[in-house]
């Protein structure tokens, strides 16, 4: 009986630990991304909504839609023009 509550007490704790690392993206935003250039992420942030972030691929400039609602968090979907080719990020030169 005791060998048996020590096997819960040790699968609690180890649950509990993994629950505290977690697991995220690291995403930055347009304006850090162009004073940045140390550890920099593979995506960066365009906008952001309640459910959604808008991001943009770096080397390609592909443009996603990533969700975060509570349903579909995670999903990254690629915009596409209405051709149906992908959008491709341009940045302001009016800034």
């Amino acid at each position: 009986m005791n060998s048996m509550r020590t096997k819960i007490f040790v699968i609690a704790i180890l649950t509990f630990c993994l629950l505290l690392t977690g697991c995220g993206a690291k995403m930055e935003s347009a304006n850090d991304a162009a004073m940045n250039d140390g550890d920099r992420s593979m995506f960066v942030l365009i906008e952001e909504g309640d459910i959604y972030k808008i991001v943009y691929h770096r080397e390609t400039k592909v443009m996603y839609v990533m969700s975060y609602a509570s349903y579909n968090s995670g999903n990254f979907t690629v915009m596409v023009d209405e051709e149906g080719k992908p959008l491709l990020y341009k940045e302001d030169t009016n800034e």
